[in-house]
């Protein structure tokens, strides 16, 4: 039996970015068990891709600011490997004039949080986005992107197979 430094339960991408941190930092001999076939099968496989920018979060958390750090980082990554990346943006509107205050906290939040994002009318939302309306207002979020989550998962794989410093245990349910 081969002798393992570390094990990491799940090929999602939380397992193989952590692999991929671990074999940069030349930490040993590492072993990816997943009780199932193939990496990202469930979330990691299935979700929208989606590289938020941290606008949502309140300022000054860990999860805004891993938000939007890991936008930037997997944007790096996908134009690094030549992968699929959509940025597209993104624009919140306001359905009424009511909402219009949940426009300028979520500024505040995204500007707090060190992100790029930008009050803009209706003539500037009719040029980013035709079919869209708003109350006036709208937010613009240029680092919003789209990724290939299964495209991030292969390159993923590859990148730790390449390393010699990782192993892939799949379909083990024991």
């Amino acid at each position: 039996m081969k002798h393992y430094d570390i094990i990491i339960c799940g090929a999602g991408i939380i397992g193989l970015t952590i692999a991929r941190e671990l074999v940069a930092r030349k930490r040993g001999n590492i072993l990816i068990i997943d009780k199932e076939p193939y990496p990202g099968k469930h979330a990691s496989g299935r979700n929208s891709g989606v590289l938020h920018a941290g606008i949502y979060y309140d300022p000054g958390t860990l999860k805004a600011r891993m938000c939007f750090e890991g936008n930037m980082l997997m944007r790096q990554y996908c134009k690094d490997r030549k992968l699929p990346l959509f940025e597209s943006g993104k624009v919140i509107v306001a359905r009424d004039a009511s909402e219009l205050p949940t426009l300028f906290e979520l500024e505040r939040r995204a500007t707090a949080n060190g992100g790029t994002v930008e009050i803009i009318d209706e003539q500037q939302l009719s040029e980013l986005e035709p079919n869209a309306k708003t109350a006036g207002k709208a937010l613009h979020s240029p680092y919003t992107a789209v990724v290939d989550p299964k495209a991030v998962l292969a390159s993923l794989i590859n990148d730790l197979e390449q390393s010699g410093a990782v192993t892939f245990d799949f379909g083990n349910a024991s």
